[in-house]
């Protein structure tokens, strides 16, 4: 079912009450796995507009990167490399290379309004829950002066210590964005936006990038600190994992299960003790799945 205004999503979601049946938010449906639902609700609100004071007012349906290239022509960055709509982006919390500098979605949202049974409610705690507590419908992020050159710069390590004594290093130059990928071996992409003085690591332009994707063998683990990141890695011994350095989180590809259990570890679709708290009080009769 398409939902095209405020009004026609309070409707459904009340209907989907009265009628006892189970309710799924969708944008675009790149980034979250189908779960078992009566009702699938796919927000159609695509209304955006950039303030020159450096903000951006969104509806949940408006396209994150069509947002990214306006903001570009005014010289503006919203920092992130989600590809599907802000209602996902925000339902997600997804971090990013960028999130060492700008941090995740939370962190440069300054409000958000959701949809539930009581009607409509601006409260942050809304980003990051899946679609668990109710329905994003419109949001205001800020944008930030947008980076002229960015360069990388990028070198593997095999030795543990080494690697953590040069993202120490390199963090004290204030990069834009800090990689560290394992598959094996080490590798530190560092973004500056600045051509800085690094001796030893090879250097390009722009950002680093993952190709994600929501495989069942890819868990998130929380990891404060790069040696957080190193000591997961020694402990389970992953097929492949990366960290953003200063976002707290890491993604972890192992092909057994067992192995990241022993570690502070969620998956894509499960939601932190909090939101579960919450749910038996905003959503109390369990319609959103």
């Amino acid at each position: 079912m398409e939902v095209y205004n405020e009004k026609e999503l309070y409707n459904s979601i009340k209907d989907a009450y009265l009628s006892g049946k189970k309710v799924m938010i969708i944008g675009y449906g790149k980034h979250s796995n189908p779960r078992k639902s009566d009702i699938y609700l796919k927000i159609k609100m695509d209304y955006y507009k950039i303030e020159k004071e450096g903000y951006v007012e969104a509806y949940a349906g408006a396209s994150v990167d069509k947002i990214r290239e306006e903001a570009s022509e005014y010289g503006l960055l919203l920092p992130c490399l989600y590809d599907g709509s802000i209602g996902g982006l925000l339902a997600n919390n997804e971090f990013s290379p960028l999130s060492t500098r700008y941090g995740k979605p939370y962190d440069f949202t300054e409000k958000v309004f959701f949809i539930t049974l009581f009607g409509k409610i601006s409260w942050k705690i809304i980003i990051g829950s899946k679609g668990r507590l109710g329905a994003i419908y419109k949001a205001r992020l800020k944008l930030f002066p947008k980076p002229t050159k960015v360069f990388t710069f990028e070198k593997s390590f095999n030795k543990k210590d080494e690697t953590i004594a040069y993202v120490n290093k390199l963090m004290h130059l204030k990069p834009l964005a800090m990689l560290v990928e394992y598959d094996g071996k080490y590798t530190i992409h560092a973004s500056y936006d600045f051509d800085a003085e690094i001796h030893g690591f090879s250097k390009d332009e722009g950002v680093a990038t993952i190709e994600e994707n929501n495989s069942r063998n890819g868990y998130y683990v929380n990891t404060p600190t790069i040696e957080d990141f190193m000591n997961a890695i020694e402990d389970t011994q992953p097929i492949y994992a990366y960290t953003v350095v200063g976002s707290g989180i890491s993604k972890f590809y192992v092909a057994d299960e067992d192995v990241i259990k022993k570690l502070n570890y969620f998956t894509h679709d499960d939601l932190p003790r909090v939101y579960w708290k919450l749910k038996a009080i905003l959503d109390f009769k369990n319609i959103f799945a």
